[in-house]
């Protein structure tokens, strides 16, 4: 009777000490110290996630002085060719395209790469002729410049501020009216664009940056024969990125 009483309390002694062992979280033992075993996180982003994105500004366009060739082919006192000065315009650009960010979120800090294709226009007046700042003849006209970009963009995040710098190449089509005569002409155009993104929600940001913009080489009938377009566009726009 005692041998099976003893027996008994050995099998529930057995039966209370697996069932503790079953309810404790596996662990790994390093000499007097143990450490819980992690379970792999299968939801954890890996590699660069793309994201889509729509963007559209307006801007402020500010003409930089180029040289020019006159119809007349007259010098100026200095020998040198005539610069163009105009006064400030406006524009607007669009664009879309898709950036390959360092995570599955927008707002993940790290170094992000942009490729987008972008539709803008600007439109400015010309003022005056000059030689060295001082002005030689008073010139009436219009510019209006129609572009289609693409860019390559590099941006670094720090979760709400973002700031970039790119470069792009594409088309300009010119249009050019000085004194009544009028004219147009295409070439390849260069971009440079730069600035800050500050995110106002997860997927929508404020964008304020500059362009530089530069065509070369454009040969019209105009009282102008060449001249070239170089602007600073000193913009803002919303990006909404997916």
């Amino acid at each position: 009777m005692k041998a099976c009483m003893r027996l008994m309390a050995v099998v529930c002694g057995l039966s209370i000490s697996a069932t503790a062992v079953a309810d404790e979280t596996p662990e790994r033992g390093f000499g007097l110290l143990t450490t819980p075993i992690e379970q792999p996180d299968m939801l954890a982003p890996a590699g660069i996630h793309p994201h889509i994105y729509a963007r559209g500004a307006v801007a402020m366009v500010l003409p930089l002085d180029v040289d020019v060739e006159t119809r007349t082919g007259g010098s100026t006192p200095s020998g040198e060719d005539p610069e163009l000065n105009s006064k400030i315009g406006f524009g607007w650009n669009a664009a879309v395209g898709f950036r390959l960010g360092p995570g599955a979120r927008p707002d993940e800090p790290g170094i992000g790469y942009r490729f987008e294709a972008e539709f803008a226009q600007r439109f400015y007046d010309t003022d005056s002729l000059q030689d060295n700042d001082t002005t030689l003849q008073d010139l009436d006209g219009n510019i209006e410049v129609t572009s289609i970009m693409g860019n390559v963009i590099f941006d670094v995040s720090a979760g709400q501020y973002r700031g970039y710098l790119g470069f792009g190449v594409g088309m300009a089509m010119v249009d050019v009216e000085i004194e009544g005569r009028s004219d147009d002409d295409t070439n390849v155009a260069f971009q440079i664009p730069m600035g800050m993104e500050v995110r106002v929600t997860e997927n929508v940001w404020i964008d304020v940056g500059t362009r530089f913009f530069f065509v070369p080489g454009l040969d019209v009938d105009t009282d102008l024969n060449e001249l070239s377009v170089l602007t600073a566009d000193v913009q803002i726009g919303v990006l909404i990125e997916f």
